[in-house]
């Protein structure tokens, strides 16, 4: 009878015990919310792409007096990602760069390509695209390089109240690399 008893006991504790972690686990990590939407990181994004291999090819943005690349990766207004170097300290074949805004002041915004390190490897073709977190496109065009060192503009538009001024999208040079030595 005392080992029924004990079997009985020793059940009933090993139950309390399943019960508690069960409990606790589910307390852990709540689901999150469906209304809890994820923002993007900014509202407006740039992003080049070119070929795979050894080539550096430098995204540069601006807005004002800003000039925001792989020197100076963060500004009042952009931010760079990530400066790629082609296949230096990279784990894939992908070659690609992004910067965002934080918010939209008007003003003019200037989107740059920059052949950095194409010695022997030119043209280089060079997929842009500029584009609003909500999903719409601004810009999106193949500027090809053909110069090692290289600059070009591949889109320059005017933005007032969060919105393109139409008719204002260019893409006349406008240096932006030299203005982010120092």
């Amino acid at each position: 009878m005392n080992g029924v008893l004990f079997r009985d006991l020793l059940m009933n504790m090993l139950l309390g015990l399943v019960a508690i972690v069960v409990i606790t686990l589910s307390s852990i990590n709540p689901k999150a919310e469906a209304a809890d939407p994820i923002d993007p990181p900014g509202n407006l994004v740039a992003s080049i792409a070119w070929p795979a291999g050894a080539i550096d090819v430098d995204l540069w943005v601006g807005h004002a007096d800003e000039a925001v690349g792989y020197i100076s990766t963060s500004g009042k207004v952009w931010s760079l990602l990530r400066d790629d170097l082609g296949t230096v300290n990279d784990e894939t074949d992908l070659n690609f760069e992004s910067a965002f805004t934080r918010g939209l002041p008007d003003g003019e915004y200037v989107i740059n390509v920059r052949c950095f390190g194409c010695a022997g490897k030119v043209p280089v073709p060079v997929n842009v695209e500029v584009r609003l977190a909500e999903g719409g496109m601004i810009y999106r065009d193949v500027v090809e390089l053909v110069a090692d060192k290289q600059e070009r503009t591949a889109i320059r538009f005017r933005m007032r109240d969060g919105k393109v001024v139409a008719g204002s999208e260019s893409s006349v040079l406008k240096m932006l690399s030299n203005k982010g030595e120092k």
